[in-house]
């Protein structure tokens, strides 16, 4: 699992942002944690994956690249607006999966 540098990160989180990080590398259950993950899927733009559900055993967590972290499923969809929007206003494009890839270019993972 990856972190993007310039992580979205919801008004709860901001404080805590490299504790969460760490914890979830670790495998540490945080409290209604969603992530928000470039999709796999090349019909999709992002996932929306509660964090319980990539702790799992079986889950692929090696292929995540998380763009955000927010504190519920609510916070997650604002998140997810919020990364649209910003889209719209500097490329022009609703297509989040290439403006979020070249934000990711050049970036140091966490």
């Amino acid at each position: 699992m990856q972190f993007m540098g310039s992580l979205y990160i919801g008004e709860t989180f901001t404080s805590k942002e490299y504790e969460i990080i760490r914890k979830v590398h670790n495998r540490q259950i945080v409290t209604n944690l969603y992530l928000i993950v470039l999709s796999t899927n090349p019909d999709n733009m992002l996932d929306l994956i509660p964090e319980w559900e990539a702790l799992q055993k079986g889950y692929p967590k090696e292929s995540l690249k998380v763009v955000g972290i927010a504190n519920g499923k609510k916070e997650a969809i604002g998140m997810v607006q919020r990364i649209i929007e910003e889209s719209l206003l500097e490329t022009g494009s609703a297509d989040v999966r290439s403006f979020l890839r070249q934000k990711w270019e050049g970036q140091a993972c966490r």
